[in-house]
């Protein structure tokens, strides 16, 4: 901007920032329903003398429906108006949940919550698509909006380890699920209360990739980097889900401390997502995606190795950093490989991938502690992150390939 550059009026300014805040709000309430059943779910199993394979079964259920409902969801986002979508996606994942969390028997229980997934899966490919169509796809943008996720879960482990004695896993999801119904009725009833962008009318497009906007590689490239997605998520989340039991059984960690472990992680995640978001405008998304994914090979198998116990909850912070440090670059990364096609369409299949692999993730940690113990599996969480990894530099080969 030059001297002679009008400045834009603070008018002007309000209701960009208020959309962004309203939009960060929202990521928040909705990754409280990702991880709602985690902390509660040995309750569960206590109360109706369920096996452990009984539990992963529920948050796989509820997992499954929350990553077919994306896709759905995401081409539905690309028609219809985002705002009203999602605040009717609260609402109806918030009353499901509540219900679930008032049946006294079992099969209601599960019912309610696995249908819950439907409203759940609402959030993702909207917000991510009106991000774009408002021509805010930065990578600070999408660093903010990852890094509200995070600190919502920090807040909830906190509230969780405050509340669950007094108020049980009932109370509990009803608690997890109330800032979700808030954010559903802002979204419907506040006048000016908009998610953002308008399906179809983009403000502003990135230059993009050489090659990734031709219709067919574009679609090649776009699937063959979700799988590298995927399969970076079936190490992480493995870890994010096993890492207090690892913690308590081989580390022999008191379990009240080993219990806010994964908040160690999700606050390295708010670091990752902000500063590597940033990174992604200044050193481009493909770099920056290369770089933070590779970060994750080297520190997922310090967790397996000996060391004090003081030493863990640092390494936690390190790999929470990598990891959400990819998804601005990613989220970028996915925007220019799929041209001109429907941004919620794009994003409500990421969003299933996603899903389904964190759901698929635990049972198969879990198989492998049993065949082999609990170092080994952390130990093992590197190779599928390795094999994403090569995948990415694979697109990354033929992106550059094409740009000369």
């Amino acid at each position: 901007m030059t001297s002679s550059d009008p400045l834009p009026s603070a008018p002007a300014l309000r209701p960009a920032c208020r959309t962004t805040l309203l939009r960060n709000a929202g990521h928040g309430a909705n990754d409280l329903y990702w991880f709602i059943l985690p902390p509660v779910l040995p309750l569960i199993l206590q109360e109706f003398g369920l096996r452990y394979a009984a539990g992963g079964g529920l948050i796989t259920a509820f997992l499954c429906v929350t990553a077919l409902a994306s896709m759905l969801m995401g081409r539905l986002s690309d028609s219809v108006d985002r705002t009203k979508l999602v605040g009717l996606g609260f609402l109806f994942a918030t009353a499901a949940l509540w219900a679930g969390a008032l049946m006294p028997r079992l099969p209601y229980v599960i019912s309610f919550i696995v249908l819950g997934g439907i409203g759940v899966s609402a959030y993702h490919p909207a917000a991510y698509a009106s991000i774009h169509d408002s021509g805010h796809g930065q990578g600070r943008t999408y660093g903010a909006f990852e890094a509200s996720g995070s600190l919502a879960n920090i807040i909830m482990l906190g509230a969780q380890g405050l509340l669950v004695a007094r108020v049980g896993w009932r109370g509990m999801i009803a608690a997890g699920a109330l800032p979700g119904a808030l954010m559903g009725l802002v979204f419907l009833l506040v006048p000016g209360a908009k998610l953002g962008g308008v399906p179809g009318k983009v403000a502003a497009r990135v230059e993009p990739l050489s090659g990734a906007t031709v219709p067919n590689r574009g679609m090649m490239l776009s699937a063959v980097f979700i799988i590298g997605v995927m399969l970076r998520g079936l190490g992480v989340n493995a870890l994010y889900y096993f890492i207090p039991t690892y913690l308590v059984r081989a580390v022999h960690m008191d379990p009240g401390i080993a219990s806010f472990a994964m908040g160690f992680a999700f606050l390295g995640g708010v670091a990752g997502a902000v500063v590597m978001g940033r990174a992604a405008d200044r050193w481009g998304h493909i770099r920056t995606y290369v770089l933070a994914s590779g970060l994750l090979i080297p520190l997922l198998p310090v967790m397996g190795a000996r060391m004090p116990a003081a030493a863990y909850p640092a390494v936690m912070v390190a790999i929470g950093f990598a990891s959400s440090a990819c998804f601005p670059a990613q989220t970028m990364l996915l925007t220019e490989l799929s041209g001109t096609r429907g941004k919620g369409s794009v994003f409500g299949v990421l969003m299933g991938a996603t899903a389904l692999t964190a759901a698929v993730s635990p049972l198969l940690f879990g198989l492998l502690a049993d065949a082999a113990g609990l170092v080994t599996a952390v130990i093992a969480c590197v190779i599928p992150v390795t094999a994403g990894w090569i995948v990415t530099l694979i697109v990354w080969k033929s992106l550059r390939s094409r740009a000369r």
